[in-house]
């Protein structure tokens, strides 16, 4: 009996092992570009992802040689534009390298006095092949609740959207997850007690393994500052019952303003 519509759409679906098969890649490969965005993949019931056959016309050769996916499924500017796998000296000199930033565009309006040199850098940011890629990727957000209700939301909200959401209820969890989960962006819900909050923007902000994190603190009844010693941008202008896509939107907003000043 010839397949149905159904079960031909279920065909073209393959596993990461043998998208990893067909790549000569290895199947953890294959995760970093899902996770990076540069693949594209759905989740089944049971939390595995599957890839459309059609959606690896995207990986050409060339994208899948020169920009290999790394750890967190992310690409620093000097390692996007490295020959042979290893950066140029005028990216070692950078002032980007150096501080091991994230966000490249951030810096750019700081001039070479300061050490950024700007090598790869074109007319604006929008006309660099590297900023449109991270910019289209998923955000690693940590959101550090106590609220079962607003995890629950989130979890639900997260198919489809442009944030890759992780969880903490204490510091000791907000602490493990920088380690394995490297959130780009921590969330604080303001129902956490202001000695908390303090203590989390206290510590996110010296944590050297994630040097670039953006803290935002959700809007509560209590909005005087938390700490005045961070040295982070902390924002607030997140209501405390946000749903996923008012923070997606939110934090895209944030980096094209900061991409603007370039």
């Amino acid at each position: 009996m010839a397949p149905g519509p159904h079960n031909q759409d279920r065909s073209r679906m393959l596993s990461t092992g043998k998208v990893a098969q067909l790549l000569s890649v290895t199947p953890d490969t294959v995760l970093k570009w899902i996770k990076s965005g540069r693949l594209r993949a759905k989740r089944t019931a049971g939390g595995h992802y599957r890839i459309d056959q059609h959606d690896l016309d995207h990986l050409t050769d060339d994208s899948v040689d020169s920009q290999p996916a790394v750890e967190g499924g992310f690409l620093y500017c000097w390692e996007y534009f490295a020959t042979g796998g290893e950066p140029g000296q005028n990216c070692l000199d950078c002032l980007v390298y150096r501080a091991r930033a994230r966000r490249c565009y951030e810096m750019s309006d700081l001039g070479e006095e300061t050490g950024y040199s700007g090598a790869y850098c074109i007319n604006s940011c929008d006309a660099c092949s590297y900023y449109r890629e991270v910019v289209r990727r998923p955000r690693r957000v940590l959101v550090v609740t106590e609220s079962a209700e607003l995890r629950r939301r989130l979890q639900h909200e997260s198919s489809g959207s442009r944030i890759e959401v992780e969880f903490a209820c204490s510091e000791y969890e907000c602490s493990a997850a920088c380690h394995s989960f490297n959130p780009e962006y921590v969330v604080i819900d303001s129902s956490l007690s202001k000695s908390v909050r303090a203590s989390l923007c206290f510590h996110l902000a010296a944590d050297p393994r994630i040097p670039g994190v953006q803290i935002i603190l959700t809007n509560g009844a209590d909005d005087s500052p938390v700490t005045d010693e961070t040295g982070k941008s902390i924002d607030r202008a997140i209501s405390h019952t946000f749903e996923l896509a008012e923070l997606e939107d939110h934090i895209i907003g944030l980096e094209v303003k900061q991409a603007a000043r370039a």
